[in-house]
């Protein structure tokens, strides 16, 4: 298939979609935050399971102002010839028809409430988050196991099967998993699946055109194949690319939504209460992030009141001039719910796993003397705390999981 052949594809599979109302169809989707995984995989799933189970779209969850913050994924597209996203996928803000009631899961395993109406049913799961116990009664297949990429779980699928993957897809699913696992970087967070489902894609992918991928050995690794380095280093200058994005673009990037319920213990109320918290992942230092604008505490202000948001997390990740990868962690909470801040701030700076560091707000330019507290750094509305985190390989699939842990108090 060649990749103006999988544009007109993707091109008529929307339309017959919409035509038919979404009846008898299943959505293949992927997380809210948009990333090149979410991307990959939903697209693959949804051509495999067309092929063997019936009629699937993928949608791409990235609403259309957005897709420009991501230039990784306007890249990979652009490569297997998809360079009108909007006209040849069906995206966040196209119309989502009456009779659609089955999805499949990719790159997360718990529907949207937005999708979750009475009549939704989620037919198939396929991740490697933490897995939240639903849907194991009506998803087939349910797929949720560690992997760098979820694209490798989605190529899996296509090794066992007797479907012989377009190139186009092959060259995106790796793609995904190369800018996940940074290259497949002996000791990062590639295992034994990504590698297995990178040395099954690339002789099917663009990449085969390059060179002679069947020496590939022992002595002679696929992350040593000249253009797949070529692609790993395109893509991650792809991704940290974002020096000319706003505060509030860089926020709303690479971001997931939660909602937490927090015990009646923990607040003055005798009944539970359901909060919501943001998880933004940035890859710039906080230093530069907070010179992303004018003012980026007042647009950050202004995100989590968009947001109506009760906690917001700032996830950096970056490298520093030796290229050693490094993270720190941004932490904002309405004073109003000073009781929520105290049990974080004790679950966090706990956590073994993430091994966070308290850093004062000077260190990133504040002046000290225009703050009443170090924790006053947003305003006093606000209660807002930095850490470097010690633990480099810790990312927000690992942080959200801890952060539901301390605020709802499970196990």
């Amino acid at each position: 298939m060649s990749t103006s052949t999988f544009s007109s594809h993707l091109k008529s599979q929307k339309a017959d979609f919409l035509a038919d109302n979404g009846e008898g169809w299943t959505i293949v989707m992927g997380n809210e935050a948009g990333d090149l995984d979410s991307l990959a995989s939903a697209l693959g799933y949804a051509w495999l399971r067309s092929h063997t189970s019936g009629k699937a779209i993928a949608y791409i969850t990235t609403p259309r102002e957005d897709f420009i913050l991501r230039a990784e994924n306007l890249y990979a597209l652009d490569l297997v010839g998809i360079t009108q996203p909007f006209k040849e996928l069906y995206c966040s803000g196209d119309p989502i028809p009456s009779q659609v009631s089955q999805f499949a899961l990719v790159d997360h395993n718990v529907l949207n409430t937005r999708y979750d109406t009475p009549t939704a049913r989620v037919v198939a799961v396929i991740d490697h988050h933490e897995d939240e116990g639903q849907y194991k009664d009506t998803a087939d297949p349910r797929i949720v196991e560690p992997a760098g990429s979820c694209s490798s779980l989605v190529a899996r699928f296509f090794q066992s099967s007797n479907l012989l993957i377009p190139p186009e897809l092959s060259t995106l699913l790796l793609s995904a998993i190369l800018i996940d696992t940074k290259g497949l970087k002996a000791g990062g967070k590639a295992v034994d699946v990504d590698r297995e489902a990178a040395a099954y894609l690339i002789p099917l992918s663009h990449s085969a055109r390059c060179e002679d991928v069947s020496a590939l050995s022992e002595n002679h690794p696929i992350t040593q194949l000249p253009s797949v380095q070529s692609l790993s280093a395109t893509l991650e200058e792809k991704k940290f690319s974002v020096s000319h994005l706003s505060t509030r673009d860089l926020l709303r990037r690479d971001y997931k939504e939660y909602t937490f319920t927090i015990p009646a213990s923990d607040h003055v109320t005798r009944s539970s209460k359901m909060i919501r918290a943001g998880l933004a992942t940035i890859p710039l230092r906080l230093s530069k992030f907070f010179a992303s604008s004018k003012s980026p505490t007042k647009e950050t202000q202004d995100w989590i009141a968009e947001r109506d948001l009760s906690v917001l997390g700032v996830l950096t990740t970056f490298r520093n001039k030796k290229g050693k990868g490094r993270r720190e962690q941004l932490w904002i909470i309405k004073a109003k719910d000073e009781s929520i801040a105290e049990k974080l701030w004790r679950g966090l700076e706990s956590n073994e796993e993430l091994r966070l560091k308290r850093r004062g707000f000077a260190k990133f330019g504040f002046d000290a003397k225009e703050m009443i507290t170090d924790e006053a750094a947003f305003g006093e509305s606000y209660i807002a705390r930095a850490y470097q985190q010690r633990n480099v390989n810790a990312t927000r699939k690992q942080t959200a999981p801890i952060l539901r842990k301390i605020l709802e108090g499970t196990p």
